[in-house]
């Protein structure tokens, strides 16, 4: 597959909006492991994939090891 092929592959993947169960995935975890996101209001909704992101990377970085794994099954969902 040339890689131009690969290129426009994932840009089809990072403009379509995420699944319903994305979505809610990531909110959880938002309410669950709150501490990760002491300066995002927890019932603010997330609607894009850049939201989803943010909430994988704050898991990742701000989190143990509980927040770790939650991240990894968000991110597979992607």
């Amino acid at each position: 597959m040339p890689a131009s092929a690969i290129v426009q592959e994932q840009a089809a993947t990072y403009g379509t909006p995420p699944s319903r169960e994305v979505l809610e995935l990531a909110q959880q975890a938002v309410r669950d492991f709150h501490e990760c996101f002491w300066w995002w209001d927890e019932k603010a909704e997330l609607k894009t994939r850049a939201d989803v992101r943010a909430v994988v990377e704050c898991l990742r970085s701000d989190g143990g090891h509980r927040a770790w794994w939650t991240a990894q099954r968000i991110h597979k969902c992607l």
